[in-house]
C-alpha cells in the first residue's frame, strides 16, 4: 500500500513539474499594457502577463532617454526665456511579483521623473524657482524577467501624450 501511494505521489509531482515547465515556456501579455504620464509621478504602466511558471518575476521599464523641459520662474511668476531641455538614459525600479497560477498583474511599474535641477545651476538668478513643463519618454521598453533574464518584453515606443 505504501509503495502504491509513493508511486502515485511521485507521478503527481512529476506531472506538476512538467506543467510548470511547459507553462514557463510560453510567456505572453494578456490584453494591452496601459501607461500614464504625469509631471509629479513620471511614467507608470500596468498590465497582465501569463505563462510565467511560479518563479519570482521582476517587471521594470527602461527608456533610451527622458527629455525634461524646465523653465525658470521669478518671484513675480514670469518665465525666463531661453531655458533648455535635459535628457538622460534611465531605468525604473524593479517591481518583484510572485506569480499565481503562472500569471502576474503589475500595476505600478514606473520610471520616475528626472531630478529637478537646482535653480542656482540653471537660472539667471538663484532666487528663482525651477518648474518642470514637459516630459517625453523615448523608446520605452517593458521588461519581464525571471532569474535576471528577460523572458518577455514589450516595446512601448515614445510616450509623449
Amino acid at each position: 500500500m505504501r509503495r502504491i501511494f509513493s508511486t502515485a505521489l511521485l507521478t503527481v509531482a512529476a506531472t506538476a513539474a512538467a506543467m510548470t515547465t511547459a507553462t514557463a515556456q510560453s510567456p505572453h501579455f494578456i490584453g494591452d499594457v496601459t501607461c500614464t504620464k504625469s509631471l509629479t509621478a513620471g511614467l507608470q504602466c500596468s498590465g497582465k502577463a501569463a505563462g510565467l511558471g511560479n518563479a519570482p518575476t521582476g517587471a521594470f521599464l527602461t527608456a533610451a532617454s527622458v527629455e525634461a523641459e524646465y523653465v525658470c520662474v521669478n518671484r513675480g511668476g514670469n518665465i525666463a526665456p531661453g531655458q533648455g531641455t535635459e535628457s538622460q538614459n534611465v531605468a525604473g525600479p524593479t517591481q518583484t511579483i510572485q506569480p499565481r497560477n503562472g500569471q502576474i498583474t503589475f500595476t505600478n511599474v514606473t520610471i520616475p521623473p528626472p531630478a529637478t535641477p537646482s535653480a542656482r545651476d540653471v537660472c539667471p538668478n538663484g532666487n528663482w524657482t525651477v518648474r518642470l513643463l514637459h516630459l517625453t519618454y523615448n523608446d520605452v521598453v517593458l521588461h519581464i524577467q525571471q532569474n535576471g533574464t528577460d523572458i518577455l518584453t514589450r516595446d512601448l515606443g515614445d510616450i509623449d501624450p
